[in-house]
């Protein structure tokens, strides 16, 4: 039976602006999963927006990290820059993650919404689910494209 890793999703902000509000996902994924399956489950499943657009995990949870290797990148970026690894092909068992790890998010690179994920723990996979499971929704998440204050 497949390992699973449960996730603890915080919404940071966008814009450089700190989010006012408490917005915060649980999520349980396989360990067969890849970072582009998380960024689905996140942006897709738990916030409900729906305009794709280019993001990166920052694994060193620095944004714009200066080691590239750190930077898992959507495939759509990767042709812009191919020195990342591709977020398509990057496996969570493969990145060695660990509990309280925390690592970086960024979605939409225009509204830079920002999301700190943080590995809560590992379990096991249950036959008859369907993953990835979102385990628990704290606050509402906001809209795609806020308003900013003075626009």
């Amino acid at each position: 039976m497949a390992k699973t890793i449960i996730f603890k999703v915080s919404y940071l902000g966008h814009c450089g602006r700190s989010c006012r509000k408490k917005v915060v996902r649980r999520i349980e994924m396989k360990e067969t999963q890849s970072l582009d399956d998380l960024h689905e489950a996140i942006i897709y499943q738990s916030f409900k927006w729906d305009d794709p657009h280019l993001y990166s995990f920052f694994m060193d949870n620095e944004p714009y990290s200066r080691n590239k290797a750190m930077e898992y990148t959507c495939e759509e970026h990767i042709n812009v820059d191919f020195n990342s690894p591709n977020s398509s092909n990057a496996k969570l068992k493969e990145l060695n993650l660990s509990k309280n790890q925390k690592f970086l998010f960024m979605f939409d690179f225009g509204d830079g919404h920002n999301f700190e994920i943080q590995v809560e723990g590992f379990g096991e996979s249950k036959k008859e689910t369907k993953y990835p499971v979102i385990l628990e929704e704290i606050g509402e998440a906001p809209e795609q494209y806020p308003e900013i204050e003075g626009d």
